[in-house]
């Protein structure tokens, strides 16, 4: 890790002042705090410097706020990248956990229940009575990640026809057996707990969450009375080396929760399920709550360690970020563990024989990547990757079994020995990892 010194003075008031990407604090740190401030700084200081994040963060250890900043890589506000501190930004996937939520409050209230199974909503809902609401919840429905074979695009279907599409689907494995994440088992949450509201999901969001929580800056693009955008951020992704904006709203995603938030409002919401009984239910077995979230041009997360008394949201508005390796990072800073100041790539391949490279030659996949498959084969000595019939990567071994195409990038093709003897694969993309499985 890199060396970092040491204040020499047990407690101090640290005036944060970077002009409007950072509000002004005054608050007293102890030495340990000081230092766990500047790192985070550093941390997220380098990341940008590196064009690898655009965004705010917050982060409190033993309820003091050792870090509310926003990061630009170009700082003029006249960028279409340009945030600050209240920028509004989509959270995607967040708000399934805020329909957790919603669900343990309706439960805590005798409306429902978790066992309750899918006829109690939807009578005529195939296989329905195998399928309870728990099962949504932890992604064990044996629903598939996306709609399958639908031609169209998901942004046009109502509520109603969203349910009628999930209702077609075929069942990927018995419900209750196995692990499959699917956004369409939360689109039946979204829809339960609008039932059980006699509203949108959007609406009971504001009328439940945002208004009682003083979620003043967070709301939702359709379905909800009241429009609350009023400083939101654009979304971008790397093109030809650089940054371009995209639209917010996509054409092959549900509008049904889309939401956007704030890193102060997150964090009130990370405040609100610290209490029981949705601190319980919400969760995982390592006793942290956190939830992903992210789609083209943005990502988000926020995460709560209560028994360590750290927490954290970041809120990036340009998704070339390495998601999970800064999420692992923050929490090792907030931890006052061993951590690498981010810095340039460089990348060195290595040659391999034809009949290492063989092993790797077939069809792979990516059953959480909305059922993407791909094809590796050998061409002029080298991997070839194929996605149809277009070539999408050309790769370079690290290792026997790491390869990547950008020397300068993280992203990687790793191949994974199974339990058939042939190999899996593991997917690096824009900084998360995706497991294939071999199928051909």
């Amino acid at each position: 890790m890199r060396a970092h010194s040491f204040i020499l003075f047990s407690l101090l008031f640290v005036l944060f002042s970077c002009g409007e990407e950072q509000k002004a604090l005054r608050v007293p740190f102890s030495k340990e705090h000081s230092e766990i401030s500047q790192n985070l700084d550093e941390y997220f200081t380098a990341l940008t410097e590196l064009k690898k994040f655009n965004g705010v963060v917050l982060a409190y250890k033993s309820d003091t706020l050792l870090l509310e900043k926003a990061y630009n890589i170009y700082p003029s506000t006249d960028s279409s990248t340009y945030v600050d501190v209240n920028s509004q930004i989509d959270i995607h996937s967040i708000s399934k956990l805020m329909s957790f939520y919603l669900v343990a409050k309706l439960d805590a209230d005798g409306v429902l229940n978790l066992d309750d199974s899918l006829p109690k909503f939807y009578p005529n809902f195939p296989n329905g009575d195998e399928i309870t609401i728990d099962m949504l919840l932890h992604h064990r429905s044996c629903l598939p990640r996306e709609l399958m074979d639908f031609e169209g695009k998901e942004y046009d279907l109502s509520g109603d026809e969203i349910i009628a599409e999930i209702a077609k689907q075929d069942l990927l494995f018995e419900p209750g057996s196995d692990v499959q994440y699917s956004n369409l088992g939360y689109e039946l949450v979204y829809d339960i707990v609008g039932i059980s509201y006699g509203k949108s999901f959007a609406q009971v969001l504001v009328d439940e969450i945002f208004i009682p929580v003083g979620m003043d800056q967070s709301g939702a693009h359709f379905y909800s009375d009241n429009d609350r955008l009023f400083n939101p951020a654009q979304n971008h992704v790397l093109k030809d080396s650089i940054l371009t904006p995209v639209p917010n709203i996509l054409d092959d995603e549900f509008k049904t929760a889309r939401i956007y938030s704030t890193v102060d409002d997150l964090d009130l919401f990370l405040q609100a399920v610290k209490l029981e009984p949705y601190r319980s239910m919400l969760m995982n077995d390592q006793g942290i709550i956190e939830k992903s979230g992210g789609s083209k041009g943005v990502r988000a997360q926020v995460y709560a360690d209560f028994d360590s008394k750290i927490r954290f949201v970041f809120l990036s508005n340009y998704d070339e970020m390495p998601f999970n390796q800064t999420i692992d990072d923050i929490i090792k800073i907030l931890r006052s563990e061993p951590f690498e100041i981010p810095k340039p790539i460089y990348r060195k391949a290595i040659d391999l024989d034809s009949e290492i490279l063989l092993n790797y030659v077939g069809t792979y996949a990516f059953d959480d990547f909305d059922g993407l498959v791909l094809r590796v084969a050998i061409e002029s000595g080298e991997l070839i990757l194929y996605q149809g019939d277009e070539v999408i990567a050309e790769f370079k071994a690290e290792s026997e079994t790491v390869f990547f195409e950008d020397p300068q990038a993280d992203e990687s093709f790793e191949f994974v020995p199974n339990d058939q003897g042939t190999f899996d694969a593991v997917m690096g993309w824009k900084g998360i990892e995706v497991e294939g499985r071999r199928v051909e």
